[in-house]
């Protein structure tokens, strides 16, 4: 796993280094660790004065993204579809609005970032 982390720490350190002054990129993995997420994201942060979180929000209701909650770090997303009350109830909720989004299996992280 520190090899995962610490590959993680080099990709959004290089994404971030090339934004530009007032740019915002998107950090997101197919993992739920702590480790890969939310910590790279605070080291980051840490790391450098300029960067800041945007909080990430969707705009539908409750029940349409109850598989979304936020990450340990406010405004940061996690989606685990596991969370739903089960699979028949996430193809109902979903269908005509957010269908392309049903899956099945692990979640995703998701945090924005943006640079002074």
């Amino acid at each position: 796993m520190s090899e995962l982390v610490h590959l993680q720490k080099q990709l959004i350190e290089s994404g971030f280094n090339l934004l530009r002054k007032g740019g915002v990129m998107v950090y997101s993995t197919c993992s739920l660790s702590n480790e890969q997420n939310e910590e790279v994201v605070q080291w980051l942060l840490n790391k450098h004065e300029s960067a800041f979180m945007i909080a990430v929000s969707f705009k539908r209701s409750e029940e349409e993204l109850e598989f979304m909650e936020e990450g340990s770090l406010k405004g940061t997303v996690r989606f685990q579809p596991s969370s739903a009350r089960d699979s028949s109830d996430i193809e109902e909720t979903v269908e005509g609005h957010i269908r392309n989004l049903t899956f099945s299996g692990g979640g995703f992280f998701l945090a924005k970032i943006g640079k002074a």
